[in-house]
């Protein structure tokens, strides 16, 4: 399998220069580019053209809730988890990761990026870009490098600097 990068934000709220920008460093760059909801601009803002995007809890539009999205040999299931009930548990999320097979599950709402595996889905929260909650007060994305072995995840400021602290290399 070629490697594959897929870059991940989410709960950017109004904030469209911080879309722009993560947009222009990596369109043609990856093999995806995702915003999993709150981005609160319209459905038919250009901004979109080369990113897969989800509706979240203060989105309007005709955005679609969730995406299945087949990236080489990933499986990658997005949405923003507020329809799964995330606040309370993941239960529902891990159900329908499971149930669409996803290899990566990734999900926003709860603006705390978070990496964790739970059978053989990873689920991937990039936190906010531009409001995080919690006790990390970082405002980041993630990007996502998939090998043949192993899946790197890398949490990066908005300024697109590594935040360290919470990357992870997961064994496939």
């Amino acid at each position: 399998m070629a490697e594959r990068t897929i870059v991940i934000m989410s709960d950017s709220h109004g904030d469209r220069q911080i879309v722009q920008d993560i947009k222009e460093r990596y369109l043609g760059q990856v093999d995806a580019i995702l915003h999993n909801g709150d981005s609160e601009l319209p459905v038919d803002d250009p901004i979109w053209n080369g990113i897969a995007v989800v509706g979240g809890n203060c989105d309007f539009g005709d955005f679609p809730e969730n995406r299945v999205l087949d990236i080489g040999d990933i499986t990658l299931a997005q949405t923003h988890g507020h329809l799964y009930g995330i606040n309370y548990g993941f239960e529902r999320l891990d159900f329908w990761a499971q149930e669409v097979g996803a290899d990566i599950c990734t999900y926003g709402h709860l603006h705390r990026a978070a990496t964790w595996q739970l059978g053989k889905t990873i689920f991937i929260n990039p936190g906010s870009v531009s409001q995080p909650r919690g006790e990390i007060n970082e405002r980041l994305y993630a990007k996502v490098r998939v090998t043949d072995d192993t899946i790197y995840v890398d949490y990066l400021t908005r300024n697109h600097q590594p935040f360290l602290a919470i990357s992870q290399e997961i064994k496939r």
